[in-house]
């Protein structure tokens, strides 16, 4: 990650429903919030796994990042990597193209894999300010 880049660390809890489906939460500084917002600027978004999702056995494994409309193209401008064994996954969204990436986490649990609900990041062109 560059200098220049703003970050932004996401806390996330993932519990198995009575369906045995996986329901992710996303917190900031212990605030719920929808793990995905609107990007102005070079941004990663760091994800890591709280302690309890953690002992529940739960590892995130890749990203599956896709445009939600081809008009405008922008999921080419994300990248991704696992780190902390798993415990991690970094987003980085160069935002060089206005659009809305569907972004879904792909993460395992006891050798079973899981996919996340559509957190979408919608890229904006920069505020340009006259100062």
């Amino acid at each position: 990650m560059n200098n220049t880049q703003e970050q932004i660390h996401f806390t996330v809890n993932i519990v198995l429903d009575n369906d045995g489906e996986a329901n992710f939460t996303y917190s900031i500084n212990g605030k719920e919030v929808t793990g995905g917002g609107v990007v102005r600027t070079e941004t990663a978004g760091v994800y890591s796994l709280d302690e309890a999702t953690v002992a529940e056995g739960f590892l995130f494994t890749d990203a599956t990042i896709t445009d939600v409309d081809k008009e405008t193209p922008c999921a080419q401008d994300f990248s991704f990597k696992v780190s902390d064994n798993g415990r991690t996954i970094t987003i980085i969204d160069t935002d060089e193209n206005p659009g809305t990436a569907c972004l879904v986490f792909n993460v395992e649990c006891n050798g079973k894999a899981y996919e996340s609900a559509d957190p979408q990041v919608i890229n904006e062109k920069k505020l340009l300010s006259n100062d």
